[in-house]
């Protein structure tokens, strides 16, 4: 795929000087966002034509590919850079990395990319879940920015997102990419037009922008975003973002492949009424509970909110199934919320919990709260009973969890003379959970260079003492190195990256047990 750069296809209002920057993984994320109460920015009151069913209408356009029409619909100049460039040689050396991103946002692309497209943001913007978090719905940073926009919990309720104890509208993918959408035009316009400056912004907080552009006045330089004095992680977002806008719209010229993603919906919504069984519900619709279960995290537990909204997405092949199946699911019983509570002048949360029958944990977990302290006239969610723990729930754990236990190993190289009996026998295991692992036939050939996954024995037993670990969002070198009682000197050397700054959600990294500070 080699597709040429037209910006013409887009509004002249995001055809800016300048490019954008967006925020990495959000270790450091949005330290300022904005809180007061009157900031709150409502949810456009639904149209027939802002319905998910219209948004999600049959895309007519010329691409059976999305990541075509998505890079044909960047709005962003081709910037040639050093930092650019360093991120490129690391994608390039990174194969299965791209391939893990485009898996992980398969479900979810064509929705943001659509969304983007109708409010003509430029189309870059449908990479910013990839540098963020990897498309993971279920991302939380350790400053608790959630879901795979990265929301800090007050911006998303400054912007409609509801978060109680039973479900948080920053997981939520319909919810969260609306308002992620307005969040960015809103800055858009705060920051007249700069898309750079928007996402700089997105991802360190307007304040943090704002401060940064007054200082360089008063000193008489630039306020451009490459001229603002701002965190590493900030400036290192950029040249990630654009490095990997550039291998999507060329991947051959990097030597890389980039897997095809269907150009139509993936899921689309069904109205369930009342609160059901989700895992339940999976089952006789013959869904598999975690893709079910990964297309609705908003929702904190195996059913719907009792408070509303009554509404799952389900794979769209799977829909007619799923709504056939409806009405012979059992009705969940109701669920007493107790709501919210206002604060009054001594209350406590011990006191605040005993009144209504939960914990101060339950309600510090449903409001996130860092400490016991209140305000009067302070607003909380009061949870209500205990989760739901169906049958079919706890099986769907399970099952989840065996898989999770696939990817606890190692990737083991093919040399010439290997056979699937002399790999079985060095790593103690056998023929045919090596086939099983890596989803292979009786009959697969093996070929030198080619990897194949072994499964450790134990989640901390390592193979040769050597481990593949996967960075997760919000890891940094120092957590890795500590972790796994090694020094970031030694992980920077054993995978040859030359800084902190090539470290990505989803990167594999390998490290040697027996190595010690």
């Amino acid at each position: 795929m080699n597709l040429q750069h037209r910006a013409s296809r887009l509004p002249l209002c995001i055809l800016v000087a300048g490019f954008i920057a967006l925020a990495g993984c959000s270790t450091l994320k949005k330290d300022d966002e904005p809180t007061a109460a009157a900031n709150t920015i409502e949810p456009a009151a639904p149209t027939e034509e802002t319905e998910l069913g219209a948004k999600l209408r049959e895309h007519t356009g010329d691409y059976g590919n999305l990541w075509e029409e998505i890079a044909d619909g960047y709005g962003l100049p081709d910037i040639h850079d050093s930092k650019v460039d360093k991120n490129l040689r690391w994608l390039s050396n990174n194969q299965r990395y791209l391939d893990r991103i485009t898996e992980q946002s398969r479900p979810y692309l064509f929705y943001v990319a659509n969304e983007l497209r109708e409010n003509g943001i430029p189309m870059e913007m449908a990479l910013l879940p990839i540098v963020e978090s990897a498309y993971d719905p279920f991302a939380m940073s350790p400053s608790k920015a959630g879901g795979f926009w990265q929301f800090m919990p007050q911006t998303a309720r400054n912007f409609g997102l509801k978060q109680n104890n039973w479900y948080d509208g920053r997981r939520d993918i319909v919810a969260s990419t609306d308002a992620a959408v307005r969040y960015l035009k809103r800055l858009n316009t705060m920051f007249d037009g700069d898309w750079l400056l928007t996402v700089a912004a997105y991802n360190a907080g307007e304040g943090t922008i704002r401060r940064a552009i007054e200082k360089n006045r008063k000193q008489g330089k630039g306020t451009d975003f490459w001229s603002l004095p701002l965190s590493q992680q900030t400036q290192s977002y950029v040249p990630q973002l654009l490095a990997l806008s550039k291998v999507v719209a060329d991947p051959d010229k990097y030597d890389l492949e980039l897997n095809e993603i269907p150009n139509n919906p993936y899921f689309t919504t069904v109205n369930v009424d009342s609160t059901i069984d989700l895992a339940q519900a999976a089952r006789m619709a013959d869904i598999d509970p975690k893709e079910l279960r990964n297309l609705n995290a908003g929702y904190s537990r195996w059913t719907t909110d009792p408070t509303g909204p009554h509404q799952l997405l389900v794979p769209v092949a799977d829909a007619a199934q799923f709504t056939l199946n409806l009405d012979k699911l059992p009705k969940v019983e109701p669920v007493k919320i107790a709501g919210d509570y206002k604060v009054k002048s001594g209350d406590t949360l011990g006191a605040i919990a005993k009144r209504f029958g939960t914990s101060v944990a339950a309600i510090q977990s449903a409001n996130n709260l860092k400490s016991a302290q209140l305000k009067v006239g302070q607003s909380l969610s009061i949870p209500g009973q205990a989760p739901l723990s169906s049958p079919y729930a706890m099986q769907a754990e399970q099952e989840i969890a065996q898989r999770k236990q696939k990817n606890t190993g190692t990737y083991y190289t093919i040399k010439s003379g290997d056979s699937f009996w002399t790999i079985a026998k060095q790593h103690d295991t056998s023929v045919n959970n090596l086939l099983k692992w890596n989803d292979l036939p009786a009959n697969a050939k093996l070929k030198p260079g080619q990897k194949l996954l072994v499964v450790n024995k134990t989640a901390v037993q390592p193979v040769d003492n050597k481990i593949t670990y996967q960075i997760k969002n919000g890891d940094t070198l120092h957590k890795i190195a500590h972790k796994f009682d090694v020094s970031k000197k030694d992980i920077l050397s054993w995978n040859k990256v030359k800084d902190e700054s090539y470290i990505h959600p989803g990167q594999e990294l390998t490290i040697y047990l027996t190595a010690k500070n």
